[in-house]
């Protein structure tokens, strides 16, 4: 049964699969910088339960803690938190899994896997196709390429879309103070009568949150703080399981990171929000932080890491995630497509102590062409004096 959630968003108690998505987003946040940026660590999450039950030791204890689950438990959980964004209104997801011919999948582990996941591996263009359908049009290249020593890959498509139970106006933006002091572009701004919809969020650096409420079961939380990306993103979080409080009964004189709360002559009380419409499009390298995501292990060429998927020794390759998020007049609409790619893994051989013979040709020296099965020599030469160089 899925917890209900109170006016502001906030869960009494997340689910432990919802907790550990989300703790994930917060620890990638973590490291995405300063630029724009957008990424899914729940597109991503699935995908290391998924592992982490088909992996042997240390991978798999690896990719369960990146996971923030235990190993056991992982498969299952993947699956759950799948089949609740494919059970919402407002948002979609898929798993695929792409195998080359020559390779055996054991069956076991396919029936764990929703019917159908599993196809024959051909090429880039069934794979861009299906990222473009899985998201609905708003991602159409697959974020990883087929290599000719490609095995294995498997994915996860993400899509969410609402419109606004409000609707916004075009505006111009021209901010008088602070960063973008001197800027004019296009702008977006509503009024509405649902004061709570805004709050200040009592984290270590205050931070202001505005809930833009959607049609169905999506709403969009704008954040805006003078800490860090990584630190106004965790209060969001935070305030999610409840480790951060949220100040929702605003008064006269209140303030807040671009906020203010002040006496006016209206008709009713009116929350105004007024911020840019923004597209960000997002390219991510998973390997770029093996720690973040448990790949150190699995990626290792010298063995096999995921004996339960096959017997063929299988390592992590690549993986990568494309996402996308718009916010416009309309609503807001995001997609992420997230993959792992698996090659052969290669037996390391340590070294011993062996015989070496070396034979060099600095002499004059004969040779023969031999029929091998009859011993025929073909021709037979000699070699006077060496190549003149050109």
């Amino acid at each position: 049964m899925r917890p209900a959630a109170t006016l502001d968003g906030v869960q009494p108690s997340l689910l432990s699969h919802v907790a550990a998505a989300n703790e994930l987003t917060g620890r990638w946040c973590e490291r995405a910088g300063s630029d724009d940026f957008v990424l899914s660590g729940c597109g991503v999450w699935p995908l290391l339960g998924i592992l982490a039950d088909a992996a042997d030791e240390p991978a798999r204890s690896e990719l369960a803690a990146a996971a923030s689950i235990a190993a056991p438990a992982a498969r299952r959980a993947a699956s759950a938190l799948l089949a609740e964004l494919t059970d919402a209104d407002s948002t979609a997801a898929a798993l695929g899994v792409w195998v080359r011919p020559d390779i055996a999948l054991h069956e076991a582990w396919v029936r764990t896997l929703p019917p159908g996941t599993v196809e024959k591996l051909t090429g880039q263009p069934a794979l861009d196709a299906w990222a473009d359908r899985h998201t609905r049009g708003l991602i159409d290249r697959f974020p990883l390429d087929v290599q000719p020593d490609t095995l294995l890959i498997l994915a996860t498509a993400i899509v969410a879309k609402t419109a606004w139970r409000t609707p916004f106006h075009d505006d111009v933006l021209e901010p008088e103070s602070g960063p973008w002091a001197g800027h004019r572009g296009p702008g977006l701004s509503r009024d509405s009568e649902t004061l709570t919809d805004a709050t200040v969020l009592a984290a270590p650096t205050p931070v202001t949150r505005v809930v833009v409420r959607g049609t169905g079961d999506l709403d969009v939380h704008l954040l805006l703080g003078d800490a860090s990306p990584a630190e106004v993103l965790r209060a969001g979080l935070g305030v999610l399981d409840g480790s951060i409080e949220a100040h929702t009964a605003l008064r006269i004189g209140d303030t807040g990171p671009g906020l203010t709360v002040r006496e006016t002559r209206a008709t009713t009380d009116t929350l105004r929000i007024q911020l840019p419409p923004f597209v960000i499009r997002s390219s991510h390298d998973l390997m770029k932080h093996p720690d973040l995501f448990g790949l150190h292990t699995a990626a290792d060429p010298r063995t096999g890491h995921f004996p339960a998927l096959s017997d063929t020794p299988l390592r992590v390759d690549g993986a990568a995630q494309h996402a996308l998020a718009r916010f416009t007049r309309e609503g807001f609409e995001a997609a992420a497509v997230t993959a792992v790619r698996m090659v052969r893994a290669v037996a390391y051989r340590r070294p011993h102590r062996t015989t070496e013979v070396a034979v060099t040709f600095d002499r004059p020296f004969g040779f023969l062409a031999v029929h091998r099965p009859t011993g025929l020599a073909v021709v037979a030469g000699w070699v006077a004096a060496p190549p003149k160089s050109r």
